[in-house]
């Protein structure tokens, strides 16, 4: 079995302390073969300021009543937009590596099924391949619906998929 991590960093230590016993008692235990680690990257980035609506689609902000935005000649401009720069941290290698390992142990014939746990849609493809030769389990570690990439019917490929929502 594989594992892939994603290290939290300073940013979160008592995420990496859980994630290290995590970690360390999967390696104990004997029921993971491989561990991948992934790694966060720190950037900067700058865009419009926005706020959430009730479906988690940003909404730009407009100028109004505290904060006002006037031109040169103090004529109000609704229009404006906010630009805003922030710090970000962002997880790399992680998906490159599920995607790789799952790929080449299919591909192999090293594994009879697979289960992935995610949720991220940059995996579709691999998970779409590995359905075509195996069956797969996928679990949805978020209490969000599933990615709509992810989906597909139990029968597809091979067939015997299955789903399940933590």
């Amino acid at each position: 079995m594989y594992c892939t991590a994603r290290i939290n960093g300073a940013s979160n230590p008592s995420g990496q302390r859980d994630q290290d016993v995590y970690l360390r008692a999967l390696t104990l235990s004997g029921t993971v073969d491989v561990l991948a680690m992934g790694n966060y990257v720190s950037r900067t980035s700058t865009g419009p300021l926005a706020t959430a609506n009730k479906k988690g689609k940003p909404i730009l902000a407009k100028p109004s009543w505290p904060v006002m935005v006037q031109n040169a000649k103090g004529i109000p401009q609704p229009d404006s937009v906010f630009m805003a720069s922030v710090a970000r941290r962002e997880e790399k290698g992680s998906d490159v590596n599920v995607a790789s390992h799952l790929l080449i142990d299919v591909l192999m014939r090293e594994v009879d099924a697979a289960m992935i746990i995610t949720n991220d849609s940059d995996l579709a493809f691999p998970i779409q391949e590995t359905r075509q030769r195996v069956p797969l389990g996928l679990v949805n570690p978020t209490k969000n619906y599933p990615a709509g990439r992810m989906n597909a019917e139990p029968t597809v490929g091979v067939g015997q998929h299955w789903w399940y929502n933590l």
